[in-house]
């Protein structure tokens, strides 16, 4: 098996004297949906907040692509091709769809105007709307804009939290098509998400957590056929 693309050791992360995550390690292989599982609290979001630099981890390294990131700053990581689509899209509403795509690759120089176009090329809704403040879409088209805007970054590994919240059925299906379709340009992706079966189901490696922990690891098919993985730690049948 190849290297990991990304990786971790022994994180944990605290928030004043609470541990929000303790001894947290994992592995991301280029190519490969990964994908961190587990109730409101368990601390998934912590992980991916100190995989893209903007979380501090007390102890613990990260490394990706072979380099000790665990004190890189967000903005060195997105150069280096690691880019996260945080909880709730974070869009700049005020700013065009345009323009929020545009800020997405300020760091892309001569690639930047083609990038943008290949989004409008996935996601022609956004063409329709890029003169459109990005505070008038729906909230699935914002959460495209979120992953459009992130991928103009021409990320390596692209992590994602919560891609699927607070949205319709429908919505939600058409997001997890897009991020296999991303998965299968060769783009690695690590998923956070509450949908534990619909995450699990497109995953090729998931990580179970709890309070902070993670408590089962294994093939994406292997933990969604494991009752008593679903009924114990992920509260879905």
């Amino acid at each position: 098996m190849s290297e990991p693309i990304l990786s971790a050791d022994g994180l944990h992360i605290t928030y004043g004297h609470v541990e929000a995550v303790r001894n947290v390690s994992l592995e991301v292989h280029p190519g490969t949906l990964v994908t961190l599982v587990g109730a409101n609290g368990a601390g998934k979001t912590s992980v991916l907040n100190a995989l893209s630099g903007l979380q501090r981890p007390r102890r613990g390294t990260i490394k990706f692509k072979g380099n000790d990131i665990t004190r890189w700053p967000a903005h060195r990581l997105v150069k280096a091709g690691l880019v996260q689509v945080p909880e709730g899209r974070e869009i700049l509403g005020t700013l065009t769809v345009a323009e929020n795509l545009t800020l997405g690759g300020w760091h892309r120089g001569n690639s930047l105007r083609r990038n943008v176009d290949r989004m409008y090329e996935r996601f022609p809704v956004l063409e329709e709307r890029k003169k459109l403040q990005a505070g008038a879409l729906s909230g699935g088209e914002q959460q495209m804009l979120a992953i459009a805007r992130a991928l103009v970054a021409e990320p390596e590994v692209l992590l994602l939290d919560e891609p699927s919240m607070g949205l319709a059925p429908k919505i939600v299906n058409e997001v997890f098509t897009v991020i296999e379709q991303i998965r299968h340009t060769g783009t690695t992706v690590v998923l956070v998400e509450q949908n534990a079966k619909r995450a699990l189901a497109a995953a090729d490696y998931g990580y179970v957590m709890e309070t902070g922990e993670v408590s089962y690891s294994g093939a994406g098919q292997e933990l969604l056929a494991n009752e008593s993985i679903i009924e114990a730690y992920l509260g879905i049948s």
